[in-house]
């Protein structure tokens, strides 16, 4: 019987053979380990293009922070007029008259009272570009005072929640003084489509028809650089695979005039579109000041009798308005008035929000100066919880901004989001029926009633270009 051999060389190496392979279990887990790394490496690209944008507009903000400090430390003037629309002349950024909505939230009646009740504290906006935009739309009301109630959230006659809002002593009527304006509390850095055409006729190399076009968005389109925008077109070629830029000299009807001229190439023989576009101011800023009148001087003892201060310099036509001592002289830079500022900051946004909308003004609770060292504790912002619109945008990070004293804050932890209930002070409207509670960055520097949301707020800067008078 003939004896059989095995070659084990031949079965080691078909098993190596068979093994070599992975087995469907192993290239699921292999998989998931896989896709659990993808996954987590994924995660992080929404977060870093995030902290990419906040780190973008950071950036800005400084820079238009330091440029606006710059030219307020170059033209001192700015920062204490205001240009008064009505009577032509100039008159304090921080006036303790009776024009001042600060006036009016104290209760005074005449200089008197007034005497009686200093040190007076007095919060005031420097805002020319709200206050251009007001003036634009025709709304001089919300243009003289920063914080509305536009979901009607107060009693009628509750006024405390207002402050003045200054125009920088900008004559914003006229073209240059708007656009320097502009130049400082602004930034004017992205181009933005205003008009767009897809039916153009070519008139000449300087000129093309936009037949598309209304007349009357060409016409607002030509105010806008008139007003000193900045603006050009973009000509898209007959192939589409080109565009040319350039400026907009004129507009008449819906015909534009171009400067420079169209290449003469051929390529623009026809025009199948073209884009109208603005400089947009993205980053605007504005000043918030905080200041206290402290004395309206030493007596009056001109007539060799002594009498109560009066306002501005004694026997001096401060203002200009042709009456000497007379009550709008209350604390004219350069007078014997005391006047202290307490504190400024510069305020950047990105896009802001410049409608009665983001200056809403809410009811809030427990906003309490309290014991130095001590927690900041929750605080709480009402609205009307028929009108789910009025809700506050709150989200940790955001600020806040007490109009009354001038304080910034950003919420650092919200507790409750959107709470059924009503106030238990008498500044909380009845309508008010819904509340957040939410936690400040510090503990309050002063009592406050009434805060605001603003939308949009970069960074808050103090502002040491206000300096103490």
């Amino acid at each position: 019987m003939k004896q059989m051999t095995i070659n084990m060389s031949i079965l080691v190496s078909e098993d190596s053979a068979r093994r070599t392979a992975a087995t469907l279990v192993e290239i699921l887990m292999s998989l998931m380990v896989m896709s659990i790394g993808l996954v987590s490496v994924a995660a992080l690209f929404p977060v870093s293009m995030l902290r990419s944008i906040q780190a973008t507009q950071l950036t800005n903000a400084s820079l238009l922070n330091y440029q606006c400090e710059d030219y307020m430390q170059a033209f001192p003037q700015l920062m204490t007029n205001h240009l008064d629309a009505v009577s032509g002349t100039n008159r304090p950024n921080v006036e303790f008259t009776p024009n001042s909505i600060g006036w009016s939230r104290l209760g005074v009646a005449n200089i008197g009272e007034l005497r009686q009740n200093l040190p007076f504290n007095y919060t005031v906006v420097v805002d020319p570009v709200g206050y251009e935009y007001y003036r634009s739309i025709g709304q001089a009301v919300n243009g003289n005072r920063f914080g509305t109630d536009y979901f009607g959230l107060h009693a009628a006659g509750q006024p405390r929640y207002a402050i003045d809002r200054k125009n920088g002593g900008f004559d914003l009527s006229n073209v240059t003084a708007r656009n320097l304006a502009y130049e400082m509390f602004a930034s004017r850095d992205s181009w933005s489509e205003t008009l767009k055409s897809i039916e153009v006729s070519k008139v000449s190399a300087t000129q093309v028809t936009l037949n598309d076009i209304n007349p009357s968005d060409l016409v607002a389109f030509n105010q806008a650089l008139l007003d000193g925008a900045a603006g050009r077109a973009i000509v898209v070629n007959e192939l589409s695979r080109q565009s040319h830029v350039t400026g907009v000299s004129a507009v008449a009807g819906q015909t534009i005039t171009l400067s420079p001229a169209l290449p003469n190439n051929g390529l623009y023989d026809g025009i199948p579109e073209v884009r109208l576009e603005l400089l947009e101011p993205r980053y605007t800023c504005l000043v918030t000041l905080r200041e206290q009148l402290v004395s309206l001087g030493p007596p009056d003892t001109t007539g060799g009798t002594t009498l109560p201060p009066p306002p501005g310099d004694i026997g001096v036509d401060d203002d200009g308005n042709g009456t000497v001592d007379d009550i709008w002289e209350i604390g004219w830079p350069g007078s014997d008035d005391i006047v202290r500022t307490r504190g400024a900051n510069l305020v950047v946004f990105f896009r802001r929000d410049f409608s009665p909308l983001g200056e809403q003004a809410y009811a809030v609770e427990n906003l309490t100066r309290s014991s130095v060292g001590l927690e900041a504790q929750p605080i709480r912002i009402y609205w009307n919880g028929a009108n789910p619109e009025s809700k506050p945008k709150l989200k940790e990070g955001n600020w806040v901004f007490d109009p009354v004293n001038g304080h910034w804050y950003q919420i650092r932890t919200i507790l409750e989001d959107d709470v059924n209930g009503v106030g238990r002070t008498a500044w909380v409207g009845p309508n008010n029926t819904r509340y957040a509670s939410i936690v400040l960055d510090r503990t309050a520097e002063s009592n406050a009633q009434f805060v605001m949301v603003p939308p949009n707020v970069v960074e808050v800067f103090d502002f040491p270009a206000f300096q103490a008078r």
